[in-house]
């Protein structure tokens, strides 16, 4: 097998353009991490702390929150290699190889450790304020989410679906429909 140089090497333009479509990729990760966490996250606990009648967890959202500190760094790596032509490699004694270490090392923790264990402490808070798992409330394909409600009469299987996963059925030529964003 031969031994080829690498991207940096054989062609600096090929190479810079990678890293800022990688910078560009890591910019609107970022802006979705943020956006998951603002706008499932934080109205989730919203929810539970006013008692709404469904609670919908979406469990992909929480592991969203590890690219939080991953993104500003393979974003400054991205940026030093398109301006630089080199791959982002810095001394061990630099304030960036440090500042690359902590980042991938939160990245870790917050993705084995900490949204885990939030899913789990909201299972538990929800669990102790009375609500249960409706799997008929849940859209058909979407494994990573799920509804609780605290109201037997708020779980039934849904003919659709509106106003972002609020559940509807027809009765006697009506939908009833059924808020489930807590207000």
């Amino acid at each position: 097998m031969k031994d080829h140089p690498e991207l940096y090497v054989r062609s600096p333009i090929l190479f810079r353009l990678t890293a800022i479509g990688l910078m560009l990729s890591m910019l609107a990760l970022g802006a979705l991490a943020v956006y998951a966490l603002w706008t499932d996250i934080v109205p989730l606990y919203g929810r539970i702390y006013r008692n709404a009648p469904v609670v919908e967890t979406p469990l992909k959202a929480f592991f969203m929150i590890a690219f939080i500190p991953l993104g500003p760094c393979l974003i400054v790596a991205s940026l030093i290699a398109a301006w630089t032509g080199r791959k982002f490699d810095p001394p061990k004694t630099s304030w960036l190889h440090g500042f690359q270490l902590r980042s991938l090392q939160l990245t870790v923790v917050l993705m084995v450790i900490v949204a885990p264990t939030m899913i789990a402490l909201t299972t538990a808070t929800l669990s102790a304020k009375d609500y249960w798992s409706c799997p008929k409330l849940r859209i058909s394909g979407s494994g990573w989410q799920m509804f609780w409600v605290n109201d037997e009469r708020v779980c039934f299987k849904p003919d659709h679906y509106i106003n972002e996963n609020w559940p509807c059925k027809a009765i006697d030529g009506r939908d009833v429909c059924v808020q489930v964003d807590g207000r």
